[in-house]
Parts: structure tokens; sequence; C-alpha cells
């Protein structure tokens, strides 16, 4: 778990903050709160980093609670409340609230970045500390950019901090420009972050902070979007158009991915689970921190610190997120029958589950796509209900909606071997390149060796999206593979038909709220 330390300050940080930010939250996204007597030394330049982690999850648009439902539903994998129709249809527009939620929590999490970031250099504090707590803040500030471009592309870019009075907007950058500077805090991080668990000094280096490995993890994830993204643009995929501007070949992004894999892979603190037993663990809610988890935002079943994650996931009134309370962000049956193995134990132990209701009890139908829902006074089958929620987020202690102990998975080890392989595969035009990475993750769960030996590049690619689908299932990914890979209308429209389907090249990103558009006349 986090060191109790840790949450207490992020408690404390968020009473303290939310003062500070209150009127904030109402004035366009650039605007700050003053901090002309604040950041006078290093219980301040502590209290305030960990406001920006605070960030990744308070309000309601980010990881709180609508980043995840909006990606889920604008991918292949399933339904969605009626709050995220637009996502599902692909006619998602510029007034849609959540787009406002998440673009407003994205811009704050980078203001209380760049103010940590132009500050504490000021402060007279230990200069290992220093740089680390500004390698943190730069992590941050990077992880909220990429998801800003990776869903919105070319968007607003700014580093410093916002002067008094000083609340006009800007224009867009290139795409460029934007993953420059996601990349250059990245590198700062990874020299200036600590390892996982290390103490210098009189400081450990907390679980749930970003460490020089968590970076390397972001970088790979950065270099494999712009090859992937560069690969499927200059085979004409038009949504991902802007990645053509990136200078050099798609190989060597993919070579930049793969040695950031390697320096993952190769470093300490951070290894896959051994078996499938301890597999199926590592998503238990009390396990968060485990050591294949490389950056987590934290849950916590303290007030006003926990996830939404296993409301949002789980059935209602099953008691997988606690009592009384339960999402309806479910599987539909086609995604589960024509991109995952059913009999893939990682289907089986991390997708679908038992649960029962105070009527009935829902056992799995081994084999198939739903449950075989049982009435509890009667025994009577009440026939095949399909419909599949994940497994991953269960925290049936959870006494709220917002009190899960479950962490959101930001990036984990795994993802590092399927990137690896991908890159592997990509560089030498070979598939095969990609079968002991893969075999790795797949004998761990004791699943069959796969031999790519027989596959075209093309082929190979379908399988590496099911491989990362059923092994990531969930944590956030989906979206963004079937947009670089550059299957996104391909997919949705096999899933949801013809008109709930279809994704045209603007749908690789989502609009620019209209509440920015409408104040900030520096974007056209």
């Amino acid at each position: 778990m986090i060191n109790k330390n840790f949450k207490y300050y992020i408690t404390i940080c968020l009473i303290v903050f939310s003062f500070n930010s209150c009127n904030v939250l109402d004035e366009e996204p650039f605007t700050q709160p003053s901090t002309e007597n604040f950041y006078q030394n290093e219980t301040d330049a502590l209290a305030a980093l960990t406001s920006v982690y605070a960030r990744l999850k308070s309000g309601i648009g980010y990881y709180k609670q609508q980043f995840m439902p909006t990606l889920f539903a604008s991918s292949d994998q399933g339904l969605s409340t009626y709050l995220y129709r637009e996502f599902k249809q692909g006619i998602v527009t510029s007034t849609n609230q959540s787009l406002n939620n998440l673009w407003k929590e994205l811009y704050l999490g980078i203001r209380d970045a760049n103010n940590v970031i132009a500050n504490v250099p000021n402060i007279e504090m230990e200069e290992e500390l220093k740089n680390r707590v500004i390698g943190e803040a730069k992590f941050l500030r990077a992880l909220n950019y990429f998801n800003l471009v990776r869903c919105f592309g070319e968007v607003p870019l700014r580093t410093e901090p916002v002067e008094a009075g000083d609340d006009q907007g800007l224009p867009v950058s290139s795409i460029v420009e934007i993953y420059d500077i996601i990349i250059s805090d990245l590198n700062y991080a990874a020299i200036h972050c600590w390892s996982r668990n290390e103490t210098r000094g009189n400081y450990t280096n907390d679980l749930g902070r970003a460490t020089s490995t968590s970076a390397h993890a972001i970088l790979a994830k950065v270099y494999t979007r712009i090859a992937s993204s560069k690969r499927t643009a200059s085979e004409g995929i038009l949504g991902n158009n802007l990645y053509l501007e990136f200078p050099e070949s798609y190989l060597n992004y993919y070579q930049y991915a793969k040695d950031e894999c390697d320096s993952v892979i190769n470093g300490q603190g951070f290894n896959l689970s051994s078996n499938l037993e301890e597999w199926i663990t590592i998503f238990d809610a009390d396990n968060g921190n485990n050591p294949e988890m490389i950056f987590d935002v934290q849950g916590s079943s303290l007030t006003g610190q926990g996830t939404a994650v296993s409301n949002l996931f789980t059935p209602r009134n099953a008691g997988l997120s606690g009592s009384g309370f339960g999402g309806n962000n479910k599987l539909k049956p086609l995604f589960i029958n024509n991109r995952i193995d059913k009999l893939d134990n990682r289907y089986q132990n991390s997708i679908i589950t038992q649960y029962e209701t105070s009527t009935r009890i829902f056992n799995v139908n081994p084999g198939t796509t739903g449950y075989i829902p049982t009435n509890i006074a009667t025994g009577n089958n009440l026939g095949t209900l399909w419909q599949i929620w994940t497994a991953k987020y269960i925290d049936s202690e959870a006494t709220t909606e917002y009190t899960s102990r479950q962490n959101w998975h930001i990036i984990r080890l795994a993802d590092i071997y399927l990137m690896r392989a991908e890159a592997n595969a990509e560089i030498l035009s070979d598939p095969t390149a990609a079968n002991n990475d893969i075999n790795i993750l797949r004998n761990r769960v004791e699943m069959g060796n796969v031999d790519y030996s027989s596959f075209t590049m093309d082929s190979f690619r379908e399988e590496l999206l099911k491989e990362r689908a059923v092994e990531l299932y969930m944590e956030g990914h989906r979206f963004f593979d079937l947009t670089r890979f550059g299957v996104y209308d391909e997919y949705c429209r096999f899933i949801y038909g013809d008109t709930d389907g279809a994704r045209q090249p603007e749908d690789y990103t989502w609009p620019i709220p209209l509440t920015e558009t409408s104040t900030n006349s520096e974007i056209d």
C-alpha cells in the first residue's frame, strides 16, 4: 500500500489547494491562484507537488470519474451509460460536457505542475530532493499533455505559470512541439526521479510517486504512439495525418521505443508475476502497488481519496464495489466473441467473474459470452444474460462510489513487453521477433506459446491487438491502440454496425470544447 505519510500529504493538500483554487474552477483553464506567499521551503515544495498528484483524481473529469468511461465508450469494447452515448456513436461534439470536464482537469493539472517547475528552483533546499520534486512535476505535466494530445490532437501549449491578470488564451501548437515538451519532460524525470522505495537522506520515494522507471515507461508509450501513428499515416490513414510532421522515419521512433522498453525491463524494482495465481492477485484492491504496476493513480478507502473505478466497472447492487452501487459500463458480446479468446485464462480470471445480487446469482457460462442467472429463491434458471463487467476492479469493501482502494493502472510491466514485441517486429519487419516477449506473458498465465513465423506483418498486427485486448483489458489503452493502428473505423463498425460504428478521420481525436474555443480567440 502507498506510504501513510504520502496519503496524509495528499489529504492535506486537497484541502489546502481546494481553497486556493476554488475560484479557478469556474474560470479559464489557464488561470492560476497566487503563489506570492507560498514556495518558501521544502515543506511547501513537497506539498505543492502532492497537489499535482492529487489533481489526477480530483473533480469529475479525469481519472476520478469520466476519463476511463469516455475511452471505454469510444473504443470497440462495449456498451456504456447514456452519459457517453456520443462517444460510443462517434458523434462527439464540442458542446459535450464530459469533454469540457476532461479538458479543464487536464489543464488544471498542467497549471499546478507549471507552478512547481517554475517556483521550486528558487527554494533553498537539498539539491537532490529539489531535482526530484521538479522531475516528478515534469513527469506529471508530460502525462497530462500526453493524454491531451492523444485525445484532442493539436492543443494550446503552456509551460510557464500565468502572471496575475494574464488570462488570454493561446493558439494551438503543432503536434511535434507538444511531443517535444513531453519527451523533454520525461527525459528530465528519467534522470532526476528516484527509484522505487529509494531512500536518500531523510526522504524515501514513497510508493505512488513517479520513478525513473515510470518515466522510461511513459517514454516508451510516447515513442510507440508516434511510430505506429506515423506508419499508418504514411499508409493512408487520414486520422493520423498530423503524425506525418515528425521528421524521422517511423522505424527510428520504434527503435527509441525499444530502447526505453529495454531500460524498463532491465531496471530495478519492477517484475512480472511469475504464475497465474500470482497474476490474478495483482488486481486485488489491496495489492495496487505490486511490482508489476509501474505507475498507478492511487486509490484509498479514505473519504475523498478513493477512486471511482470499482463503481464504474462493476454491476450495480452486486456487492463487487460495495453495497448499493455500481456502474453500467459493460462489454458488448461481439467484442468478446471476436476480439478475445474465451478460453484464455486472463479472460476467465480478470474480465468475467461470478457475482450475485439480492435476488439472483450470475454464474459464468464457461466458454461462452455471458452468465447463467439463477433465481436465488426458486433456483430457476433465468436464461443467459449477455452482459459482462470486468473483474479487475472489484473492491467489495468500498463504502461509497468514491472510496475504492483500487488504483487506476496507468502503465504496468506487461504493456512494456507488448510494446517491445511490437517494436522488434516492426524494426525487423519480422513477426517472429515478437515471439519471446509475448510468450513470456502467455506462459506466466498458463497459456501456450505462439509462433508468428507464418504470419504477415498485417496478420501479426491483428494478433497483437488481440493480445493487448486480453492482457490490458479495461486499463485505458484500447481506444488509443485502435487509432494508432489505423483500424478505428473498421473495428468499431464491426462491433456496433454501420450507424454507431462509423468513425471518420476527425473522430481519431475529439473536438476542443466549445467553452474553450468561444473564449479563446487564438483558436480558429
